[in-house]
């Protein structure tokens, strides 16, 4: 054999796989910086977790189903240019915009529609199709907007709370219930999103989808009830993790309860849900096989419901040509992702106005106008979810104060400010309504806040009464977010995308008062006190702070 003989096949298979080099270095310059500050930010907490985990999963689960199709011969190549292209265009342009303005789940999730219209653009819609679980599984690996998790989320965690308490008062233990703080003896636990939230619930459901896929179950009834079933399976993992910390806790110290041991808990409550839902999956076959019997039915054995019949092979490929991308069509593709690259940073905000650079304790004066700071003898409701070292999702803000004021009549009125520096769309100010629920509060009442400025602007809020027990305390507050007041969770998320448009990364400063009434009737005249001091604060710090509370 000559040399050229020998060496031909060498080019070749280089000039296979070039290519698809092109098209990998453009992935990794679009998601190899997004990942990395994945595992650093949203990825790193309990809350997200499951991420990195269900990413490598969906990967792996890629490349088998990628196998297996190719040894059962049905992978086709039948492209599709326009719908290829189109969701192409579209992952590039979701990428840019989530990578220019912290939207996290659009920077990763576009991941899942650039796959897609790669297999569409190479190999066309039947093979795509054949491939949809592995790109429908990465979606329980994009993180949700953090308004949506605490919206939906707080319903669960109030009743993984009432649960817990429920289980451990039956174990004669000294519980007590309020909201999501559970207190065991001498100890208070907070049941966070990462301990009964709707992320939990993803990752279960992605596990138990991923079990049904695997087990290949013939029964679209059967797989649909497993399906419905994991959310009752989420639900008792997470309370049987909830008792478990709280037992912890409770014998072992708060230091068990927050270390090692609290890792452990999350290890056990997939270990239980895996439990449970394997053992549902037994019972509903037990079920099926027992009402076959009963209505005289052969079941089919195990061997033939593990392998269906196999459709009709397509056309064969040759083997040669089942995986080559042609070469102008993979540059076109990267360049494209590389232009996405270039698109995110052009747009990415950099300009930052710093209103406030003093901590509130420094300037917020204890006495103006008709009032004065005194010690508060009421404990106040925090603005944040949870106590935290760095700025995060539960932890968004980089300096807060809590004080109490009393005018000459006796009147008081608690005041809490909490500022940000750097408003996002996953780490921003959250609204009081919030922590008041999470505390074990309802709401009533609610309506919005107007009152003017000092010099006549108007200023747009909202108002509530919250009750707990025999608690009851009107609350107003407004927010602002650079130069806008919004109103509401989706208000908030426009301003701060309109102003990360502009190339200007916002600050953000909630202002709240509340104040505590015995009787319902009287707070509409709560309500006009708190008017009154807040109106007083503002002019007070207008003269040495503009811009902090209103716009300037």
């Amino acid at each position: 054999m000559s040399i050229e003989q020998t060496t031909y096949p060498l080019q070749q298979r280089h000039a296979h796989w070039m290519p698809w080099l092109l098209v990998a270095l453009g992935l990794a310059a679009m998601y190899l910086p997004s990942f990395i500050d994945l595992l650093r930010g949203v990825w790193s907490s309990e809350r997200n977790a499951h991420g990195p985990i269900v990413l490598l999963v969906a990967c792996c689960y890629l490349g088998v189903r990628v196998r297996q199709l190719r040894e059962e011969g049905l992978i086709e190549r039948r492209p599709a240019p326009l719908a290829g292209g189109l969701v192409l265009l579209l992952a590039l342009a979701c990428f840019a915009l989530g990578r220019a303005q912290t939207v996290l789940f659009m920077e990763a999730g576009s991941l899942i529609p650039l796959l897609v219209g790669i297999v569409l653009l190479v190999y066309g819609v039947r093979t795509c199709r054949r491939l949809w679980f592995a790109f429908f599984f990465m979606l329980f690996m994009v993180p949700l907007p953090a308004s949506v998790v605490d919206l939906l989320t707080q319903p669960l965690k109030i009743g993984v709370s009432h649960a817990a308490e429920y289980l451990l008062r039956l174990m004669a233990y000294p519980v007590a219930r309020s909201g999501v703080v559970i207190t065991i003896g001498p100890y208070q636990l907070l049941v966070a999103d990462a301990c009964a939230g709707l992320n939990s619930l993803f990752t279960l459901e992605a596990l138990g989808l991923l079990y049904m896929n695997l087990v290949r179950h013939p029964s679209w009834l059967r797989n649909s009830l497993l399906a419905l079933l994991i959310v009752p399976v989420s639900f008792t993992a997470n309370t049987v993790r909830v008792v478990v910390l709280a037992l912890i806790t409770y014998y072992l110290g708060d230091a068990a309860g927050q270390g090692f041991l609290h890792g452990f808990a999350g290890m056990l409550l997939f270990f239980v849900a895996l439990g449970l839902i394997i053992g549902l999956d037994s019972l509903l076959r037990w079920i099926v096989v027992r009402h076959a019997q009963w209505r005289g039915v052969a079941m089919p054995r195990a061997s033939a419901v593990s392998a269906p019949a196999r459709k009709p092979a397509p056309i064969p490929v040759r083997e040669d040509r089942l995986f080559a991308l042609h070469l102008p069509l993979a540059a076109l593709v990267m360049a494209g992702m590389l232009v996405s690259v270039a698109t995110a940073h052009a747009l990415a905000p950099h300009e930052q106005t710093t209103v406030k650079t003093a901590p509130f304790s420094t300037f917020v004066p204890e006495r103006f106008g008709d009032w004065r700071a005194v010690p508060s003898p009421y404990l106040q409701i925090g603005t944040a979810l949870q106590e935290g070292t760095g700025r995060s999702a539960e932890q968004p803000y980089d300096d807060e104060l809590a004080r109490t004021y009393v005018n000459r009549r006796g009147e008081q009125v608690m005041l809490a400010l909490a500022y940000a520096h750097e408003q996002m769309q996953d780490v921003k100010i959250h609204p009081p309504e919030v922590c008041y629920v999470a505390q074990g509060f309802t709401l009533t009442d609610r309506q919005p806040l107007t009152l003017r400025a000092a010099d006549g602007t108007a200023i747009e809020g909202r108002r509530f009464l919250a009750r707990n027990g025999d608690r009851l305390e009107p609350v107003s507050y407004w927010v602002r977010i650079g130069d806008a007041m919004p109103v509401g969770g989706l208000a908030a998320r426009t301003t701060i995308f309109r102003q990360g448009m502009q190339g200007r990364i916002a600050d953000g400063i909630l202002v709240r008062a509340s104040s505590l009434v015995s009787d319902r009737a009287d707070a509409g005249a709560a309500y006009e006190l708190q008017q009154r001091f807040l109106q007083d604060l503002e002019a007070a710090l207008r003269k040495s702070k503009p811009g902090l509370l209103v716009p300037a």
